[in-house]
């Protein structure tokens, strides 16, 4: 699918991931997402691409984006530098992701948690476990214990075992689901 950044704009993130890496070389946009992700470059200071390739139609839509900041919003173009990166990765990117984890912003961790899991980025497997025994947040609970499954080692199981005993229901699902998933992957029961 090659869409220009008019129709990207207004597509699914997924779409426009994919667009935006036929347009701009997947390397390059994993490179300008990972400048984003980790704070070295901000998207609304910055006139190496055009931010729609990220932020689609809130790039216009939420008002100025010098004004984000001001206003509680100068999270999302980290989110959407992660999402996007779910949708279009490269190696490129993986430090930025490992860093995200620990991000002020929950929507920023979850997100880099489930690029963990879908790129399998390893790298991130201790950063995960810290996540699941300590974020205040369920959903980074959640998806750190995904991605746990996805690129555990032994030395995480204290983690998915902490899970099991969370407060929240959603979390010891992922536990559940964790645990089985690490225990097929490394051939090998965990309990």
């Amino acid at each position: 699918m090659t869409l220009d950044v008019e129709e990207a704009a207004r597509a699914s993130p997924r779409d426009r991931a994919r667009a935006a890496a036929q347009a701009l070389g997947a390397r390059e946009l994993a490179r300008w997402c990972a400048e984003i992700l980790s704070g070295s470059l901000d998207l609304t200071d910055q006139d190496l691409h055009d931010p729609r390739w990220l932020a689609g139609r809130a790039w216009t839509a939420w008002g100025d984006p010098t004004t984000w900041s001001s206003r509680g919003l100068d999270l999302w173009p980290r989110a959407w530098a992660a999402r996007t990166l779910l949708h279009a990765w490269d190696p490129v990117a993986a430090h930025a992701v490992v860093t995200g984890l620990r991000d002020e912003a929950w929507r920023v961790r979850e997100m880099c948690a489930k690029i963990t899991a879908r790129h399998e980025l390893g790298a991130a497997a201790p950063e995960c476990a810290r996540r699941v025994g300590t974020d205040e947040v369920p959903r980074v609970r959640g998806a750190s214990l995904r991605a746990l499954a996805a690129v555990g080692e032994i030395e995480h199981v204290p983690a998915v075992h902490a899970g099991l005993r969370d407060q929240d229901p959603s979390v010891v699902r992922a536990a559940e689901k964790a645990l089985e998933g690490m225990e097929a992957r490394l051939d090998r029961p965990l309990s």
